[in-house]
């Protein structure tokens, strides 16, 4: 079983890279937070999950152990397969997930694709039973929205397309004076609109 790569980047996408390692081109399914993390890297090392099925075999990279972590306690609830996992990993955090299971909100877990209200309760449900497993590596205060999530939540729900309003955003709040969320917006839909 692959537990670690390391290696050069050659292809990558907001769902999965191409690493070379020493000449072997490995492909790995990714979530949204590890290509935020990697993407202008020329190198990289990640953490490996090996999925295999008798009709599969696919590898999934991550960025921390607490993604890969969470990753292998989503395939172990039933029905959930590993590219919901990744889905669930890429919408929202760690302590988002766990603030959602304490307070039973499965609204927050609606506003991942594919998710809908019964999967979400059923999700709640039995990640309540692991818990303390969740608390383990989740952030004890749940993680407020970011200015920068809010932001391409406004521009997605106003008919821009995620990955472009998300590239957007990232150029105009890369630098380190916090901006609010209006002129965050503002500015982003001048450039969409270019």
């Amino acid at each position: 079983m692959i537990a670690k790569l390391k290696g050069t980047i050659d292809e990558l996408k907001p769902t999965e890279l191409i690493l070379d390692v020493n000449g072997v081109g490995y492909r790995l399914a990714i979530p949204f937070s590890t290509y935020e993390k990697i993407r202008g890297e020329h190198s990289v090392s990640l953490l490996v999950h090996t999925f295999h099925r008798e009709d599969s075999f696919r590898l999934y990279g991550f960025f921390s152990g607490e993604e890969r972590e969470l990753f292998g306690i989503l395939l172990n609830i039933s029905g959930i397969g590993p590219s919901m996992a990744l889905s669930i990993i890429s919408g929202i955090s760690a302590g988002q997930l766990l603030a959602a299971v304490r307070d039973g909100n499965s609204g927050m877990l609606v506003k991942v694709p594919g998710i809908g209200k019964s999967k979400a309760e059923k999700l709640i449900f039995e990640l309540k039973r692991k818990l303390k497993k969740l608390e383990s590596f989740a952030s004890e205060k749940p993680a407020i929205p970011s200015i920068r999530t809010d932001a391409v939540e406004a521009l997605v729900s106003l008919g821009f397309d995620e990955g472009k309003s998300s590239a957007v955003v990232d150029e105009i709040v890369k630098g380190d004076d916090p901006m609010p969320l209006e002129s965050v917006v503002k500015s982003a839909l001048r450039k969409l609109s270019e």
